[in-house]
């Protein structure tokens, strides 16, 4: 029997890679690593294929646009601080102060003296005829070129003419001494209203009709009687004596409070319009002076009432009254600078030894009466320089500077996402609210 070599029966090895596999199955694992090798492969899609060109340059404009505005708004921006000032509310209960004229002393309450002119007038039918005497009258302005001291002249002074005919002033005024201006002397004046002495045409004057000047008799022989002197500034009319038709005492009466009631109303407005911005006028502290002028004839059955009113009102200097009432009315007062805020509420009445013009005392005595306010001073200049150029972040600290005269403060910033402030001065602008009790 023939011997079988052991190489015929080995069985021949393969690779499992060589094992036939089903179409099926071999397309199913293919699929399967062709999505695999897909995945981390992956190309983003601004790599595979290029940018829009019209995209790019709108997307570039937009932001250039955007860029320019917010410079823009930067370049024009601003901002409001708007301060709530530290106030104190005060409460007087008839309160008594004494109060003296143009006192330096600083212990001391110190009032001055503002006058106003103004004179109105009316036409009305004169409905009676009757026999009259009436004196003519009309404006000086008196002159003081003698002294740069002041002169009172007391009422009654005399004033002549060139023409020898003798002028009364119904009142006293005080003649201002001679001042200096842009280094020359300019005299002093005042204007006042004169009299005739006499009735009758003789002494009307007109402003064309008069050359030279009114001397006053009473200083012949001294060195005033060249050196004051009065011009006239309007016409002297109203002399008249004989039958000339009038208006009834009771017409005559019901137009002249009418007259004086208007005059009260434009004095009052004169006196606010040129009182000192940082002055107080308060209420009832003044007194009028009323002055029947001579009437006009408008035609032979009309007739013009004139009068003039001279107003004198008690002014205070508002930081030196406020200061004063700190003093006495607030406790722990710090001594800062104060004033008044509100007198809506108060009342002071006054009283002295001329009640009537309150304006010739040099001494008052000022019942202060109700409720006011009072707040601190703070300086503008030196709040806007703190905070420019600084942030919003900053504000606690900067409020924390002025808490003894300020009470809050805040930003109002344009445009609103700034949230600075800017370094030109300029532009910020300070406005001022009161904080509610």
């Amino acid at each position: 029997m023939t011997k079988k070599i052991m190489n015929d029966i080995l069985i021949s090895k393969k690779s499992i890679r060589q094992i036939p596999i089903l179409n099926e199955k071999k397309n199913l694992v293919e699929n399967e690593m062709s999505k695999k090798t897909h995945y981390h492969t992956k190309i983003p899609s601004w790599q595979r294929r290029p940018l829009n060109p019209k995209f790019a340059i709108w997307f570039i404009a937009g932001i250039s646009i955007m860029a320019l505005f917010f410079g823009v708004s930067i370049l024009f921006s601003s901002a409001t601080i708007i301060i709530s000032p530290k106030t104190e509310n005060i409460t007087f209960s008839s309160e008594i102060y004494v109060t003296k004229l143009n006192s330096k002393d600083v212990s001391e309450l110190p009032f001055e003296i503002l006058s106003v002119k103004q004179e109105a007038g009316d036409t009305i039918e004169a409905t009676e005829e009757k026999e009259i005497s009436a004196k003519a009258s009309g404006k000086i302005i008196i002159y003081n070129n003698y002294t740069s001291a002041s002169q009172r002249l007391i009422n009654n002074t005399r004033f002549e003419s060139k023409n020898g005919k003798i002028y009364r002033i119904s009142n006293s005024v005080v003649v201002p001494g001679i001042k200096k201006v842009d280094g020359k002397n300019v005299p002093g004046s005042i204007e006042a209203t004169v009299y005739a002495d006499e009735a009758g045409e003789g002494y009307n004057l007109n402003l064309s009709d008069l050359a030279g000047d009114f001397k006053i008799p009473g200083f012949k022989g001294d060195p005033r009687y060249d050196s004051f002197y009065g011009l006239l500034k309007t016409n002297i009319s109203g002399g008249f004596v004989g039958k000339q038709r009038i208006i009834s005492d009771t017409l005559r009466k019901t137009t002249e409070d009418s007259i004086k009631a208007e005059l009260k109303e434009e004095l009052l407005k004169k006196l606010f319009a040129i009182k000192p911005e940082n002055y107080l006028i308060l209420k009832d502290g003044y007194s009028i002076d009323y002055s029947n002028l001579a009437d006009t004839s408008v035609d032979t059955n009309k007739v013009k009432i004139n009068i003039e009113g001279t107003l004198n009102g008690i002014i205070f200097n508002n930081q030196k009254f406020a200061k004063y009432i700190s003093n006495d009315k607030i406790e722990n007062y710090d001594g800062l600078p104060t004033e008044f805020n509100s007198l809506e509420n108060f009342t002071a009445t006054f009283s002295g030894n001329d009640s009537i013009n309150l304006w010739k005392n040099t001494t008052l005595e000022i019942k202060l009466s109700g409720d006011a306010q009072i707040k601190w001073l703070y300086n503008k200049d030196e709040i806007k320089k703190d905070f420019a150029g600084k942030s919003e972040s900053d504000l606690r600290s900067l409020t924390s500077k002025y808490k003894d005269t300020v009470a809050g403060i805040r930003i109002l910033f344009k445009p609103v996402w700034t949230r600075y402030i800017p370094d030109d001065l300029k532009k910020i602008t300070i406005k001022e609210e009161t904080l509610l009790d």
